[in-house]
């Protein structure tokens, strides 16, 4: 038997993995879209699963990140058995790359606490970093090397959850633009819209990324998520140019199986102005061919930017808030799509009323 209704907001990365995963447990969902489900920044980015290459050090951060990823193949595994769809997950490895000795060498210091917790980091020499991506330039120092981490093609894994999670019952209604969140005697019973309607549920999940603060009645503190722009540039080769993720001093090189390549990414806090700007492609082409000196050759394909939810800390706001049945699920900033199977897993326990996979408290709504 269905229970009573959950209310999503937001239908993105996160809105349609927490949308499969209660459907999955029994649920009858219907998740809420201002736009079309994923037409935000969750098929619009890059797609870098980089538990290690990302981490700052260890914390709350570093634990949602290798949890999830560690779940990342069988996620994978189980949206192509139940669409078809091959998500592009590719357990190809991040390197991080220098071209001066002494930034190695700082690199290699920032991130020495990675090997001490034996997460799998490998030092490369500049004649071993030519060996394993002939591409890259000559004139690098050496890099390190992340085995763990991969890479997955969001479009394709926007597709894949979208049509998962119909087929397990959801329903998505486009055009919904939540205004607030409705409160019954102390707990979340549902949802008004702009145009005066109000849904009623059993539990309200707020995945409205970027647009999380416009919605009334959530409790948070004013700026706890704001968008960060970010622009990308995609290239085209007539193969592929590299077969592992690069990071560079002043940009990072995503591949995709079919010679594609994209650069990115800038960070700008801008509110929401989404243009693409001529400095910003200007400077992410200059640093790509700085890295591949091939590239100069390479079509220029297309160019985009995306808002990408930032919190002050750069944690998430995951799991239960001041508000009961109000769950959030937000915040994700640059790590969206490799947060993904590990946050949805969350929101369906908390949800249930049962235990989540690891405390909350890091990443509670009510710290902000």
């Amino acid at each position: 038997m269905k229970t009573n209704p959950v209310l999503i907001v937001g239908g993105g990365i996160m809105g349609c993995a927490s949308a499969w995963e209660l459907a999955r447990h029994g649920f009858r969902v219907t998740v809420l879209e201002r736009s079309v489900p994923g037409a935000e920044a969750s098929s619009r980015a890059a797609g870098i699963l980089g538990a290690q290459i990302e981490a700052h050090g260890p914390g709350p951060m570093t634990d949602l990140s290798l949890l999830s990823r560690s779940r990342y193949a069988s996620f994978a595994r189980e949206l192509q058995r139940q669409t078809g769809i091959d998500v592009g997950y590719r357990e190809c490895g991040v390197l991080r790359v220098e071209f001066g000795k002494r930034a190695l060498a700082t690199q290699q210091r920032h991130l020495a606490w990675q090997k001490k917790a034996r997460l799998g980091v490998a030092s490369l020499s500049a004649r071993s970093l030519r060996q394993r991506e002939p591409a890259l330039s000559k004139k690098l120092a050496g890099g390190l090397f992340f085995a763990g981490d991969a890479r997955v093609d969001p479009p394709a894994l926007l597709r894949a959850l979208h049509i998962a999670a119909e087929r397990a019952g959801v329903e998505f209604r486009s055009g919904s633009y939540v205004r607030r969140v409705l409160i019954t005697r102390g707990r979340a019973s549902g949802v008004g819209l702009d145009d005066g309607t109000k849904l009623q549920a059993s539990h309200v999940v707020i995945a409205a990324g970027s647009w999380t603060s416009l919605i009334e009645g959530l409790a948070l503190s004013e700026g706890s998520v704001v968008p960060a722009r970010g622009q990308i540039v995609e290239l085209a080769t007539s193969k592929p140019t590299l077969s592992s993720v690069v990071f560079g001093p002043n940009c990072y090189l995503v591949p995709r199986d079919d010679g594609r390549l994209l650069v990115g990414s800038t960070l700008e806090f801008v509110g929401y102005r989404r243009e693409v700007t001529a400095g910003a492609v200007r400077d992410l082409l200059s640093a790509a061919i700085d890295l591949v000196p091939g590239l100069e050759t390479a079509e220029l394909r297309s160019s985009w930017s995306n808002f990408r939810p930032y919190t002050k800390d750069e944690i998430p706001l995951l799991g239960p808030s001041s508000i009961e049945n109000l769950c959030f699920v937000t915040g994700h900033y640059r790590n969206g799509i490799l947060l993904a199977p590990i946050s949805a897993e969350i929101v369906a326990a908390v949800v249930r009323g049962e235990r989540p996979p690891l405390p909350l408290g890091p990443y509670s709504p009510s710290r902000t």
